[in-house]
């Protein structure tokens, strides 16, 4: 993919990210912010559809229970497959500690990667510059340039052993539930992806070991991998959490795409959550920023 290609590309993705901030300024015509509880803790059930890996043109159903928790505090904030901490506050610029981790790949059910070794799951750690560009009147619409930039390291609980490293700054624009949206609250993002040559290596490389007479051996390099938006909605019905989310990439022009472990530009993560929250606080939150 040319220059040019990306930067249409790119112009199209913003355009819709644009079309849906409109859709949610629309909604924020009242001032009621909702009370949450400084921390929460539950259970439920997690159904979604992945892809095997971005650029896998396979893909699989899970179904997970769920342990919930949630904690919002002046300096740590929490939910599921994130941690952050915030290191560091001066006016509208956060520096925090993030957390996040990823699925295992069964090397033997997906068609690209058969024969060779399974993918185990892995988690990133590392700093995070969030910048506040804009907050609503009503407290209710936030507008955030979010920069992560973590190490990733893979293990199956006997080992630990560091990939790489991983990045993707973006935009991220929050809106709180209130009686205009019907009560949902919206996450929406959008940015691109950077990874380090062993990190892309670690999904895509194929030694000469694992080479076959459909799959050469290729080494990973470092560099853009995709674009990335994500919408996350959330509702609360009593003690029930309800929690539709989708994720797409479009990895076109991504510095992998010559791997014979890619074959597909669209990378698609969707699902809902449902939670039952049992125990809280009595206390409400003290962070700065929306946690669901």
């Amino acid at each position: 993919m040319n220059y040019s290609a990306k930067v249409l590309t790119l112009v199209r993705v913003k355009k819709i990210f644009i079309l849906l901030l409109s859709q949610c300024f629309a909604l924020s015509a009242r001032a009621e912010v909702q009370e949450l509880r400084l921390w929460e803790f539950g259970v439920g059930a997690l159904p979604f559809r992945a892809d095997n890996y971005r650029g896998s043109p396979q893909n699989k159903w899970y179904l997970f229970p769920l342990v919930s928790y949630t904690y919002r505090g002046a300096n740590v904030e929490a939910e599921n497959g994130y941690v952050r901490g915030h290191i560091f506050r001066s006016g509208n610029l956060t520096l925090d500690l993030s957390f996040s981790i990823g699925l295992n790949v069964n090397s033997d059910a997906d068609r690209l990667r058969n024969g060779m070794e399974d993918l185990d799951p892995t988690f990133e750690l590392g700093p995070m510059v969030r910048y506040y560009l804009w907050r609503s009147r009503d407290n209710n619409n936030f507008l955030n340039l979010e920069m992560p930039y973590r190490a990733v390291y893979t293990t199956n609980l006997t080992y630990v052993d560091h990939v790489g490293y991983y990045s993707i700054p973006y935009l991220n624009f929050l809106t709180r539930a209130r009686s205009a949206t019907g009560g949902w609250a919206a996450e929406f993002s959008l940015g691109p992806q950077y990874g380090s040559g062993n990190y892309h290596n670690h999904f895509y490389g194929v030694s000469s070991g694992d080479a076959t007479a459909t799959r050469e051996p290729y080494r990973g390099r470092r560099g853009y991998g995709g674009v990335s938006t994500g919408v996350i909605l959330s509702k609360r019905i009593g003690q029930v959490l309800v929690l539709p989310f989708f994720r797409y990439d479009y990895l076109d022009g991504a510095v992998y795409q010559d791997s014979p472990l890619f074959q597909n530009r669209h990378y698609t993560f969707f699902g809902v959550g449902l939670i039952w929250y049992f125990a809280r606080s009595a206390r409400a939150q003290e962070a700065p920023t929306m946690v669901k």
